[in-house]
């Protein structure tokens, strides 16, 4: 769909709402956010080091990213896709290919501890709520909170009803320890859509936070074939992060 020019949304109301009609807004709201695209300033913070970046994003449901980093005068000095929790990097200028699998590794594009499957449904904010997994729902002031849990994990979603868009997300494991924060803020309309044009990604545990603008957006349309597609040269080294170091090769 085109993208009208985004209108700022401040004022948010309380709606009267049962859960499972809320549940149906939220899965009707994510079918809505089948594919996006734009460009997004992106600054990441830890206790050891501070760095930044702008990049060109592609999104399609349910989990297939790309991000092409930008550098001087249109240049793309690095290239990522991420298909579910497995990222693979393309930085031409070293002529390497790193590949990854979200886990203890450090994430290969912003060097923290932040899987880039949390950082892509952060960015997309798709909450993809299974109808059973829904542990309690409340009113607090005016937003509606959802505890849910896969058995595993905790999330505690904040909701702004009348613009059915998360405020915060929480991950936490069954013991209560905070796994990623989630903040969003300064929320714009997008063809009919609310959107937040800042995401803050927090690991509470190492202190790390990853901070989101979004320049621009647009929703629902059609992305160029095959850009979930990686090319490289046949002779790249290729590293995998997560593995033995004798499975990397030149």
């Amino acid at each position: 769909m085109a993208c009208a020019g985004p209108r700022a949304v401040s004022e948010f109301r309380k709606v009267d709402i049962d859960r499972t009609a809320l549940l149906d807004t939220l899965a009707h709201r994510d079918n809505l956010l089948e594919t996006a695209a734009g460009r997004i300033s992106v600054r990441v913070e830890s206790d050891i080091f501070e760095s930044s970046f702008s990049a060109d994003f592609f999104f399609s449901a349910p989990d297939s990213f790309r991000a092409n980093i930008r550098g001087m005068i249109g240049s793309v000095p690095a290239s990522a896709v991420t298909i579910g929790d497995s990222t693979a990097l393309f930085i031409p200028s070293k002529d390497s290919l790193y590949i990854a699998i979200d886990g203890e590794e450090e994430n290969p594009v912003i060097g923290l501890r932040i899987g880039m499957a949390d950082l892509v449904n952060a960015l997309i904010g798709r909450l993809e709520l299974a109808y059973d997994s829904l542990v309690s729902f409340d009113y607090e002031g005016q937003t509606a909170g959802l505890l849910l849990t896969d058995g595993f994990v905790f999330r505690r979603i904040e909701i702004l009803p009348s613009a059915w868009v998360p405020k915060s997300v929480q991950i936490f494991s069954e013991d209560g320890s905070a796994i990623i924060d989630i903040g969003y803020f300064d929320f714009v309309e997008i063809d009919g859509i609310i959107r937040p044009t800042k995401v803050m990604i927090t690991n509470p545990l190492r202190n790390e936070k990853v901070m989101i603008e979004v320049e621009r957006e647009i929703l629902g349309g059609t992305l160029p074939e095959g850009i979930f597609h990686l090319p490289v040269p046949d002779d790249v080294g290729i590293w995998y992060l997560s593995r033995r170091n004798d499975d990397n090769r030149r």
